[in-house]
């Protein structure tokens, strides 16, 4: 009886009709990053080590006793995971939580171009057409938020966003097993805790601000990539990575709310050319698939 349920219970989870959802919930975590990033003192470097720490162990409790073997796939992604998250979160300290969230996604251009050069797969039209709708919104986004320094800013988002495309890349190779991927990049940050364990503003934090970071890092980092592993197997990389961009809608509206960050003209134009792109292509796929 209980090896029934578990069985219908794992046909719920691994479904194509439910990995879209699971890719959903993933962004909507992930937008809660920059309400996690911007309300604490802490330096980008310091709290990508905090979510990954907490993540490499959370990944290491579901992957315990399972002996892991390396392969070139598992490894490039594991990398991506923990490059891009480090530049993500430098990114969210020096630009609005929109612009980094907006520039790291357009990933969608850096997917079609891996798949062009490494799997020789060239992009259809309409590929081609959304990506420039994308390019144009992330460019607008970039344009109305340049100033002091959220130039730099805009920089850690574009190139996060390379290797956040790496992820999606990479999890969809033959031999990837993406939460494997995930323990073994969030493991790359047990070498960033001599910076983390000697910082001064880490050593000055309140219980009350230690309690709101390991609440946030464990959500948006573990909880975020955990739904993330689970929505992969069962969507595109293309696609999944265009669902994902539901995460720009979301990020600067709870900042706005919470802690009353502004988005100049320009950004927003840039996120509804983003939000309209992504809403047709979806609807569009939907009916193809039908």
């Amino acid at each position: 009886m209980n090896s029934k349920r578990r069985n219908r219970n794992e046909g719920i989870l691994n479904s194509k009709k439910t990995g879209p959802i699971f890719i959903f919930l993933s962004s909507f975590l992930w937008s809660l990053s920059g309400i996690f990033t911007k309300s604490v003192a802490w330096n980008g470097v310091c709290l990508a080590t905090l979510r990954g720490v907490i993540a490499f162990g959370c990944a290491s409790i579901l992957l315990r006793g399972k002996k892991i073997q390396l392969n070139r796939v598992k490894i490039l992604c594991a990398i991506c995971y923990f490059v891009q998250g480090v530049l993500f979160m430098c990114a969210n300290k020096y630009t609005t939580a929109g612009n980094a969230t907006v520039l790291q996604n357009m990933s969608p251009l850096y997917i079609i171009l891996l798949n062009a050069l490494i799997n020789k797969t060239p992009p259809k039209k309409n590929e081609i057409l959304v990506c420039l709708l994308l390019f144009l919104g992330v460019g607008l986004a970039f344009a109305g938020n340049i100033g002091g320094g959220a130039a730099l800013g805009n920089i850690f988002a574009i190139l996060s966003a390379l290797f956040y495309a790496g992820v999606y890349f990479f999890s969809k190779q033959d031999g990837a097993e993406p939460l494997e991927s995930l323990l073994i990049g969030n493991g790359c940050y047990l070498v960033l805790l001599p910076v983390f364990l000697t910082n001064q503003t880490v050593l000055h934090t309140s219980l009350h601000d230690w309690i709101f970071l390991l609440i946030f890092a464990f959500l948006t980092c573990f909880g975020a990539w955990y739904c993330f592993t689970i929505g992969i197997k069962y969507t595109s990389a293309l696609q999944a990575s265009f669902i994902a961009l539901s995460e720009p809608v979301m990020a600067p509206l709870w900042t706005y709310l919470f802690l009353g960050e502004q988005i100049s003209t320009l950004s927003f134009i840039g996120f509804a050319i983003v939000i309209i792109t992504l809403l047709i292509y979806n609807v569009t796929a939907v009916k193809n698939n039908k």
